[in-house]
């Protein structure tokens, strides 16, 4: 998946939330905006301060100077107004495969502005930013990469901080916002983070670009050619995009002649590497599969060497693009969430409970390679 500073968009609109509870609640807030005054008073070099028209209330807290790599930790200082956002919280929680980091109350003073600027730094870079208008009106509009809107009040918007964005109040009254963001699983829960031992090992640039762009253009013109390509009958059944070639179970090698040195190219890599991170004396290709998942695929929690496939003995993941959102690689034996990186692969033993959280948008392309220890059930290119 793209990291955030790469992906085309400046606001991702979600869906709207009952916000009336929570709106109560803050429309007779007095002295709870001045009780941290952090925010808006924090001097900034050589700029001024972008939020300085602004007031915050901290519902809960995370250090603005985290970095990957190390632990992550977050504080609710209002366990009562925390839980009258719970419910959105859990939502975007669970869509985003992350957990709430910092939730704010923000009031933007009549006739006055959030000043330009962009975000940085590995906290504000990771997580996902997430606005929802409780108190607004048509006089306030928020701009980030040059594109300015409205946002409708209690409808939820994603924004893209990494680029420069502003908000105007060009009215006689306050504009309050409540600020939520997650930090995505894939960025806490890493393998450098978990013992030595996993046995899950990620691999950059196992794929050259060229030959990732080669597979794709083929997949991407060969897909409805049913010799080549199925689509699995749920995804029919609820309109989804997804399209996979499973050679030997459906298809075979002699139907991919176009790519077949390819694939075969990346086999061999495949096997060369298990050897080299597992020690195994003797290993056989057992299946090597094209797949493209669309927006709304998810694969459930499931091993590898399941009953019928109890030969396959390491498991292998090829990814080939990242323009597209979700679609995380989750161990769940391990408590490892893995954010798929274009041209890389992930190598792991096939008894590992793992699944694919959705795909929320784009299509997710790869190539899973599988390996067995049975010299009868391995399998070749011709």
């Amino acid at each position: 998946m793209k990291n955030k500073v790469d992906r085309d968009f400046n606001f991702a609109p979600f869906k709207s939330f009952d916000i009336e509870n929570i709106k109560s609640r803050v429309e007779k807030f007095s002295q709870e905006w001045d009780l941290d005054t952090s925010r808006q008073s924090t001097v900034y070099e050589g700029r001024p301060n972008p939020h300085v028209n602004t007031n915050t209330y901290i519902i809960q807290n995370s250090s603005l100077h985290w970095e990957r790599g190390t632990l992550f930790s977050k504080e609710t200082l209002d366990k009562e107004m925390y839980d009258l956002v719970y419910p959105i919280v859990k939502e975007l929680e669970d869509r985003m495969v992350g957990q709430s980091a910092r939730i704010l109350l923000i009031k933007l003073n009549a006739n006055s502005k959030v000043f330009v600027h962009k975000d940085s730094g590995d906290y504000l870079s990771n997580v996902r930013r997430f606005h929802i208008p409780l108190i607004t009106n048509e006089k306030v509009s928020y701009t980030v990469g040059g594109e300015e809107i409205h946002m409708e009040e209690g409808k939820c918007y994603e924004i893209n901080n990494l680029k420069l964005h502003s908000v105007d109040n060009n009215s006689e009254y306050d504009r309050v916002h409540i600020l939520i963001d997650i930090m995505p699983e894939s960025e806490t829960k890493i393998i450098s983070n978990a013992e030595k031992d996993l046995k899950i090992y990620i691999i950059k640039d196992f794929i050259t670009k060229e030959d990732a762009e080669i597979i794709i253009d083929y997949m991407q013109k060969n897909y409805l050619n049913d010799k080549k390509f199925y689509m699995p009958e749920k995804a029919k059944t609820n309109n989804i995009f997804r399209y996979e070639s499973h050679v030997p179970e459906r298809h075979l090698f002699s139907s991919h002649t176009e790519v077949i040195e390819l694939l075969k190219k990346y086999s061999d890599k495949f096997l060369l590497e298990c050897n080299n991170l597992f020690k195994d004396e003797e290993l056989f290709l057992a299946a090597q599969w094209l797949t493209m998942l669309g927006e709304g695929t998810r694969l459930s929690e499931h091993v590898d060497n399941h009953f019928e496939a109890e030969h396959l003995f390491r498991s292998g993941v090829v990814y080939l693009n990242n323009d597209f959102d979700g679609g995380f690689l989750k161990f769940l034996d391990a408590d490892i969430t893995i954010d798929p990186e274009k041209l890389s692969i992930v190598i792991f033993e096939s008894t590992r409970l793992h699944k694919i959280t959705q795909i929320l948008s784009g299509t997710r392309i790869a190539m899973p390679i599988w390996a067995t220890n049975i010299k009868e059930r391995g399998i070749s290119h011709g």
